[in-house]
């Protein structure tokens, strides 16, 4: 079950795309899109007594032989309440699981699906250790990743200087708005200009955006803790991976929450900023004239990624923890993926 429903094109949704194209590929999927309950709106007060799911599912899946696993992927626990569209045939699944994008409060958690749910995955460590400890569901770390295989780059061509996109710190960007997008810079600071999440084909957007990062020197990186709806945790973001993916230079402030030190445990994986805003330009300045310095960087960040944080990673470990046999296909695009480390450490 897919919280992408067929015509969500906010880029957010970018990491749920890249991590289904991938399953779709490597496994014997069939995908559904649950949609909301528009009954719902119209009785708001009186939602959780008149009906049982807030979605509705317009066609119920058929089961072959075996061994059926239902997985939900979706971004926060609201979206486990569509497991209830398939109430009919939810006991039939050998295993029924779920994958949540997001940070979220565990009381968050609906108790209404929690008997129905064999095991979920999460993408902060503490989450995990308070759900375990708070709900009799076997609850287990397993943070984000990207299409490494398909979208990373090692390039060594990278006109960007500085790329900065979606949230962001607000006074950084004026600083560098004004500092480096005069006509007599030479530099080139690439940032979003447009309030709106909505593109016209999310999988057109993630394969350009891949292609600037691949053309960046300087991706900005800031830890999310100070945003509401992170409700204080500081987990890994997507945008890291994609970042270390297409070769990019990561400056900012590293995530803080547990587990994640040894997701980026290699040399100058993030850079941090300095807390003056007035030493700024003098720091990125100091950056973008060593171009050996970034060079080096580049390489290794694109093969870290490589070497541990793609998708189908993930996905063996997830695996793994629920006892499934990989995929032929899930094993040869492994395989893939070492090949393309071979080579990409003969070509540094």
């Amino acid at each position: 079950m897919s919280e992408i429903y067929l015509k969500n094109n906010r880029v957010g949704w970018a990491v749920n795309h890249t991590l289904e194209t991938i399953l779709a590929d490597v496994c014997e999927t069939t995908f559904l899109y649950p949609s909301s309950n528009k009954k719902i709106g119209l009785f708001k007060r009186y939602r959780h007594r008149l009906f049982k799911s807030w979605y509705e599912l317009k066609d119920l899946p058929t089961l072959g032989n075996g061994p059926n696993v239902l997985l939900a992927v979706g971004m926060t626990p609201f979206f486990l309440l569509s497991m209830h569209t398939l109430r009919p045939l939810l006991k039939q699944f050998d295993l029924r699981v779920a994958y949540l994008l997001d940070s979220f409060e565990p009381n968050h958690i609906d108790r209404s699906i929690v008997a129905d749910l064999d095991h979920l995955f999460v993408i902060d460590a503490e989450a995990a250790a308070e759900i375990n400890s708070t709900f009799p569901i076997a609850t287990t770390f397993l943070p984000l990743a990207t299409d490494a295989l398909r979208l990373g780059s090692n390039a060594r061509q990278r006109p960007i200087d500085i790329i900065n996109y979606g949230r962001t710190n607000l006074e950084l960007h004026k600083c560098l708005q004004s500092y480096y997008s005069q006509p007599c810079s030479e530099r080139l600071y690439y940032h979003s200009t447009f309030n709106s999440s909505i593109v016209h084909d999310l999988g057109e957007h993630i394969t350009l955006h891949s292609k600037l990062l691949s053309r960046s020197r300087i991706s900005l990186c800031f830890e999310p803790s100070q945003i509401d709806r992170f409700c204080g945790r500081s987990p890994i973001l997507f945008r890291w991976f994609e970042g270390w993916a297409g070769g990019c230079t990561i400056v900012g402030k590293r995530p803080l929450s547990k587990g994640v030190a040894s997701l980026m445990d290699w040399e100058d994986s993030t850079i941090e900023l300095p807390d003056e805003a007035s030493e700024w330009v003098p720091f990125l300045e100091g950056l973008l004239n060593d171009d050996q310095f970034l060079t080096a960087n580049s390489q290794r960040n694109s093969l870290e990624c490589l070497l541990r944080h793609d998708w189908r990673y993930r996905l063996k470990d997830m695996f793994n923890v629920l006892a499934l046999p990989l995929s032929e296909q899930l094993k040869a695009e492994l395989l893939a993926l070492q090949q393309k480390i071979e080579q990409q450490k003969k070509d540094c």
